[in-house]
């Protein structure tokens, strides 16, 4: 049986589907000259667009929509300023709302998982009904340590080194009085790899 929501921030660390090269998937090779996404991002809450470069096609974009049950986040590439998007479960993110209410709006009390890890993704992105939506701020922290404040975007990317079980992760944003809907989920490399990744189940604990 299902935990509720507001019990799932002690819940344990549960893997799910691998997402396999989600840095560099082969979207660009259907057209021949260009080699692979330079970035992605998420189009609307169920589209991501992959941004194909080549010499002499420097910007072609190519939309690939979500499955069923799926919505779209965006994270960003370790050591450079770029983000990417990925379409994830929708069991396996976590999503909240302002309500409208011109206030800092966190995600409840947060959560946490009960395993260790070395290295985390975390990816959120807003949108104003559909469609991503700039706010005015988007912060994170997990435990006592912040992992930075962004402003005037919509999406927030953080890659957390040497995560311990049990530290709370919290996600926010500011977006004033408009109608705003996050999503966040995280991700752990698979193996060492920066191309493959696992989703770290927010909302299951390993015996739901």
């Amino acid at each position: 049986a299902g935990i509720p929501l507001e019990e799932t921030r002690n819940s344990t660390l549960k893997e799910t589907e691998p997402l396999s090269l989600i840095v560099h998937p082969p979207i660009c090779d259907r057209w021949g000259d260009y080699p692979a996404p330079t970035n992605s991002f998420c189009r609307d809450m169920t589209t991501v667009a992959y941004v194909c470069d080549s010499r002499d096609n420097p910007y072609h974009i190519v939309e690939v929509p979500c499955r069923p049950g799926k919505s779209c986040i965006e994270f960003v590439f370790p050591g450079r300023p770029t983000q990417f998007a990925a379409c994830i479960n929708n069991e396996d993110s976590r999503r909240w709302d302002n309500r409208g209410n011109s206030h800092l709006a966190c995600e409840n009390d947060g959560y946490s998982y009960g395993q260790d890890t070395d290295v985390m993704w975390i990816g959120m992105t807003t949108y104003n009904d559909i469609y991503p939506m700039d706010v005015n701020v988007l912060s994170g922290s997990i435990g006592a340590d912040s992992l930075g404040i962004a402003f005037n975007q919509n999406h927030f990317g953080a890659i957390y080194k040497n995560y311990r079980g049990g530290q709370k992760i919290k996600m926010c944003f500011d977006s004033g009085s408009l109608f705003i809907t996050a999503l966040t989920v995280a991700l752990v490399p698979r193996s060492g790899s920066n191309n493959e990744f696992t989703v770290v189940s927010l909302n299951k604990s390993l015996n739901s």
